[in-house]
């Protein structure tokens, strides 16, 4: 009997055990400890890596499923300007918004969100398999602390389509708080806990006593991440290279996917200390996609939607009838708290001493899950 701890998130995923006492997060085939949440449905199924690249249609390798899981329509989701460069066919059927495969052809099918996240959390299991060498039985999944409970009921069915036994939902910023007392004994102390992840943000404010963790405000956007970044940096590449280009990229979905990736890795290069980068594109042999990007540029692509991100944090602290002072750690949880600007807007308001770097953001949110499935397991 054996209890893993999966971040199952909109971007990336990973997964993570106990060992020697202490959370790991288990690597893959490329080495790394995240997985891009990708799943291509072609002559065979395949995840994360291997789906971006995979022999078939375009519009059958799927993605965002964790955005559009547990939405009875599509018309409800708040994320129109995301939907405009989507490769994939979305469609409602039976009140449930999901995935069109192969459209307008005999062997069209609909997939609903569910069953990607399934082929996901299959994955993360086979690997925690393989690294443990042993069979997994349990998990601890976690989701953002705004998720319905229609979003909820979606993604347990996942897991149990994945053929896991689902031992807890498990709050991602209670995650992230839990990873961190595990590592630096906070005590008694009041946490806000910034989950910027790649689709949705939660801000919490939580109070730990002892090893409990009590929660004392949520707010949030959960269709708002670093996916939103990526976005604004593709509109941008699009119209400065329609400035002096006919060439249609809007119409060829391998051209967009491609272009999502390089906007992803200017924004990665500006996270990084780079101040400047270009984003460059090969499209045939005549023709080159290249716009340069600084990060002023970027943060001012993206002003509004940083605003919206700390917006959030002064509606938790009015919710929790508190002020900057009275919070003793900001945490950073999520890839999109390395961009430069969010970082400064955070540091800003709570001052340098409070925010906690030490831990991977990637990481610490299946950390805290492994922890939790440990204690259930023991």
């Amino acid at each position: 009997m054996v209890y893993i701890g999966i971040d199952l998130g909109t971007t990336y995923s990973c997964v993570s055990v106990i060992e020697n006492g202490n959370p790991k997060a288990i690597h893959h085939d490329d080495g790394k400890n995240i997985v891009p949440s990708v799943v291509a449905f072609g002559a065979e199924i395949l995840v994360g890596n291997p789906a971006l690249d995979a022999p078939t249609d375009m519009s059958n390798i799927l993605y965002d499923s964790k955005r559009l899981i547990g939405w009875e329509f599509l018309h409800s989701l708040p994320i129109a300007e995301s939907r405009q460069l989507w490769t994939f066919k979305v469609d409602t059927r039976d009140k449930c918004a999901g995935y069109v495969l192969n459209k307008g052809t005999p062997n069209e099918r609909f997939l609903r969100p569910e069953e990607v996240s399934a082929e996901i959390l299959k994955y993360l299991k086979v690997r925690a398999e393989k690294y443990l060498t042993k069979k997994v039985t349990g998990v601890v999944v976690t989701v953002p602390a705004l998720f319905q409970e229609n979003q909820k009921a979606a993604t347990k069915k996942a897991v149990e389509w994945a053929g896991l036994e689902l031992k807890r939902l498990l709050h991602e910023p209670n995650a992230a708080a839990i990873a961190y007392n595990a590592k630096n004994n906070l005590g008694n102390s009041k946490l806000l806990v910034f989950d910027f992840g790649g689709g949705t943000l939660d801000v919490s404010i939580l109070e730990m006593i002892g090893n409990n963790v009590g929660v004392k405000a949520v707010t949030g956007d959960i269709h708002l991440g670093g996916q939103d970044v990526d976005g604004r940096i593709m509109k941008h590449a699009l119209t400065e290279f329609k400035k002096s280009s006919s060439y249609d990229i809007d119409q060829r979905p391998k051209l967009i996917k491609k272009l999502r990736t390089k906007c992803r890795e200017a924004k990665e290069f500006l996270s990084n200390n780079i101040e400047e980068t270009n984003i460059f594109m090969e499209i045939n042999d005549e023709i080159d996609l290249k716009v340069p990007l600084t990060k002023s540029q970027l943060n001012k692509l993206c002003t509004d939607l940083f605003t919206k991100a700390i917006h959030q944090v002064d509606l938790a602290l009015n919710t929790a009838q508190m002020k900057t002072e009275d919070i003793n750690y900001v945490i950073l949880v999520g890839g999109s708290t390395r961009i430069p600007r969010i970082r400064k807007l955070l540091t800003e308001k709570f001052g340098n001493d409070k925010i906690k770097l030490d831990l991977n953001p990637d990481e610490i949110v299946s950390h805290g899950a492994a922890i939790v499935a440990n204690i259930i397991e023991v």
